[in-house]
């Protein structure tokens, strides 16, 4: 969300609900109403915040099995917004062609992460024309509201990549561990799905 004057350099707190394993509370994020969510609007957004801009992020769902914060990511800075107690677990700052949807840059997100895929289990993979392999930690509903888990090994046919560029599905022998301290190199395919780089 921005919250600057178009002029300035912008700052987007990105209001992603986190998954269970980073919430503070008991709470269920599926027992949450319907119209909690749907309350959740840019109009009101903007309003809450008095912002310029304000980029929904969701509806996104985690596929790592487990994360672990530190810093400032566990901490985070509590907010209220649509009724429900948010907390902050990333920034990202972006300018004004950084609004643009523009999939397969990398971006650096501002947080202290470990996320953990389970051995034997599918991870969802990119791999670029220069080696570089990403995972995806979200899939999105923001594009396709209809994308369900179920899908995600066919999604490649669906993806625009760039040249030279493959997804893959691949099941881990050991634990997939990706860390991030204090940044994490992301990408975004053609349907906002999220993926971070291997180190």
């Amino acid at each position: 969300m921005i919250g600057s004057p178009p002029i300035q350099y912008l700052t987007q707190w990105r209001l992603t609900l986190a998954a269970q394993a980073l919430r503070s509370g008991s709470d269920d994020i599926a027992s949450i109403p319907a119209q909690i969510w749907d309350s959740i609007t840019e109009g009101t957004m903007k309003q809450r915040f008095g912002a310029v801009t304000v980029l929904l992020n969701g509806p996104r769902y985690f596929l790592m099995d487990s994360i672990t914060a530190s810093g400032s990511t566990k901490a985070g800075e509590k907010i209220e917004a649509g009724g429900l107690e948010l907390t902050e677990r990333a920034t990202i700052d972006v300018g004004l062609l950084d609004l643009l949807h523009r999939p397969y840059r990398e971006q650096t997100i501002n947080r202290d992460t470990v996320y953990r895929f389970k051995a034997g289990l599918p991870v969802h993979m990119l791999e670029a024309s220069d080696g570089s392999r990403y995972a995806m930690q979200a899939y999105s509903q923001i594009v396709d509201k209809t994308l369900t888990y179920d899908q995600l090994d066919a999604l490649g046919s669906k993806l625009k990549l760039p040249s030279g560029w493959r997804y893959t599905t691949t099941t881990p022998d050991q634990d997939l561990v990706l860390g991030a301290q204090g940044k994490a190199t992301v990408i975004q395919d053609d349907f906002d799905n999220t993926y971070q780089k291997l180190d």
